[in-house]
């Protein structure tokens, strides 16, 4: 889908450059994960998350949507490694909303009246 998107992209002349793409791409991706990881129970089969992605002329933005349990941040968020952390001795999950915050200016959640996960992530150019 998402490279799709970029495709599309090209053709009306406002593809972003690949540094400015994959960090969009890589905070869609983590959030998306989280949201199928996370809104729904271990055994569910179906996890529908719905995706809208819109570019403007100054910045590209997506929506994602669900319908499973709602976010609860956690009590503590993991901070950035410092630089002298073992790279092989961090966690191999918990850094994913954290990875996203630092790839976009704006990523916001909020739960509907309706009982929806709604995310908007927003990076400008």
């Amino acid at each position: 889908m998402i490279d799709r998107f970029w495709n599309d992209a090209v053709r009306i002349d406002r593809l972003p450059p690949e540094m400015w793409r994959n960090l969009f791409t890589t905070a869609l991706a983590e959030v998306a994960a989280n949201g199928l990881r996370h809104a729904y129970p271990p055994d569910t089969t179906r996890r529908p998350l719905r995706v809208r992605l819109r570019l403007f002329p100054d910045r590209v933005e997506a929506l994602l949507i669900d319908h499973g349990a709602p976010y609860e941040s956690p009590p503590s968020t993991y901070n950035a490694p410092d630089h002298e952390t073992e790279v092989t001795l961090l966690p191999e999950s918990g850094y994913g909303l954290f990875i996203a915050r630092a790839a976009l200016d704006s990523l916001r959640y909020r739960r509907s009246r309706n009982g929806y996960n709604c995310w908007k992530l927003v990076k400008k150019k």
